[in-house]
């Protein structure tokens, strides 16, 4: 503008950016904050690091092989098909008195023909050649080199005794022991006999890595430990409560593997009746390591949620075996499954698919579960940010606040109808993403008045009805015949 000085014929204009479009939605940039230990064996840094997209530099850092490096591999596939949104890592150390879980492999015969053999460890393979007339020592000795040579393997294999060779976990900790061990033989003349992992123990307390998220919105955390410890998942759902809460307005969401079937995974979930921060992301009778399987299942949820928020989660775990078809659940099943709170998975040919992925919650008093669907609380965490968005404006920080009936000349101030177009705005713009539904609702419901106790604040109610999702499909197929006409 023109000083009020100017007097000579003059035609002035000037151009200046103004946001005419308060109250228009985004969507939340998702985030992921990975909990877990490295190796035993590895000097590593418990502080934060954000991670650059490569698991062999988190593998660097916090050992090959380990808790951190398996989850890496997932979330940075070689093939790309990764996360396209900042992953932060939160490692721990040891816990004092905690073990390592100890397996092995035994062998027994001659070769009487040349063979080979494949070895599953955790889900990793590795192949080992069989020569006629090998012993049973010379036999684990080539298995042994090949293990050895598997960097990203999750045990140290130990010295042969015995026709035996040991295997030792690379942390220590419970989830040692879920570390699966397969063999599968072409040869003539051996046998093998398999030590299930067991004896790990002890996992160190998450606390610490959850004080270290702060002020930062991580939407997700992975925890690279079992889901089957409830004091652990009381501690997450504390976390979680408080991060919901409307002071901190940081809704996030905890992610667990499960290999698990029916009755042992809802042993546990159906007594968390109120826990709306756990789930599970599940794969029945794969000898993946849990998770694993939830740092795979991680990456297709997000990266949904960072591109289309409403839809719901889909997608197969690329690269994660399958359990065997006998252990996959029936439908009725997976429907009681859901109604106890926890997630259902199914097997796409080789490959796990993500099919019901649901938070823990499933209150008796609740005939619709409010916070039972994963992608329902993606949903709410859209809405609170984009609601932050308003109410969190430099423009509205400290600004003058006077009712709607009072003529004002300060370009800073802020009435109620102010904030009312803003919400107003919002909703249409929620609506049309499908985050929410039927957006009148939103605004004739709508409550923004300054309060009658405080001059200095503003009371807002912005009631939302959330979108659904296509879950349930049920068609009547009716059929006749054609008749001829009567004679």
């Amino acid at each position: 503008m023109l000083p009020a000085s100017a007097i000579s014929r003059v035609t002035g204009v000037n151009v200046e950016y103004r946001n005419f479009n308060a109250g228009a939605a985004g969507f939340l940039p998702q985030r992921l904050a990975v909990i877990g230990v490295g190796n035993d064996d590895a000097v590593y840094e418990t502080k934060k690091h954000e991670a650059i997209g490569s698991s062999d530099a988190i593998a660097r850092r916090y050992g090959y092989g380990s808790p951190l490096h398996l989850a890496a591999r997932q979330l940075f596939p070689d093939g790309g098909g990764g996360a396209n949104f900042p992953v932060t890592f939160f490692p721990l150390r040891k816990a004092s008195g905690s073990a390592a879980a100890k397996g092995a492999v035994s062998c027994e015969g001659l070769a009487t023909a040349a063979g080979s053999g494949t070895i599953s460890i955790g889900g990793i393979d590795v192949e080992f050649a069989i020569l006629e007339g090998q012993t049973p020592a010379e036999i684990l000795a080539a298995m042994k080199e090949r293990i050895a040579g598997k960097l990203e393997m999750p045990v140290f294999a130990g010295a042969i005794a015995d026709d035996e060779l040991p295997l030792t976990s690379k942390w220590s900790g419970d989830t040692g022991n879920d570390i699966t061990i397969e063999i599968e033989v072409k040869a003539s003349g051996v046998t093998f006999e398999i030590v299930k992992m067991k004896g790990g123990a002890v996992d160190p307390d998450v606390d610490p890595s959850l004080k270290a998220i702060g002020g930062i919105w991580e939407s997700f955390i992975l925890s690279c430990f079992s889901y089957n410890k409830p004091s652990r998942l009381n501690t997450y759902l504390t976390f979680g409560e408080g991060r919901w809460s409307e002071m901190e307005k940081m809704g996030c969401l905890v992610a667990h593997g499960c290999t698990d079937d029916y009755e042992t995974r809802t042993a546990l979930t159906d007594e968390r009746k109120h826990d709306f921060i756990n789930f599970l992301v599940p794969g029945v009778g794969s000898p993946e390591i849990p998770f694993v399987i939830a740092a795979r299942g991680i990456v297709n949820i997000m990266n949904v949620a960072n591109s289309n928020p409403p839809h719901n989660n889909y997608g197969v775990l690329t690269g994660l075996k399958a359990g065997p078809d006998e252990a996959q659940e029936s439908y009725l099943v997976r429907n009681n499954s859901i109604g106890k709170g926890a997630s259902t998975g199914l097997k796409s040919g080789s490959v796990i698919e993500l099919n019901d992925i649901v938070t823990m919650w499933h209150p008796d008093d609740e005939s619709i579960k409010s916070r039972r669907y994963v992608v329902d609380m993606i949903k709410l965490q859209n809405v609170v940010f984009n609601v932050r968005m308003i109410m969190e404006a430099s423009t509205v920080k400290g600004a003058p606040l006077v009712p709607d009936i009072n003529p004002t000349k300060n370009p800073r101030a802020i009435q109620p109808k102010t904030i009312r177009t803003a919400m107003m705005n919002l909703s249409n713009d929620l609506a049309e993403f499908t985050i929410l539904a039927e957006s009148e609702f939103t605004k004739k419901n709508l409550v923004v008045k300054i309060s009658s106790m405080n001059p200095k604040r503003m009371d807002i109610q912005f009631p939302c009805k959330l979108s659904g999702n296509v879950e349930v499909t049920s068609t009547d197929i009716f059929f006749g015949f054609f008749l001829g006409e009567a004679a």
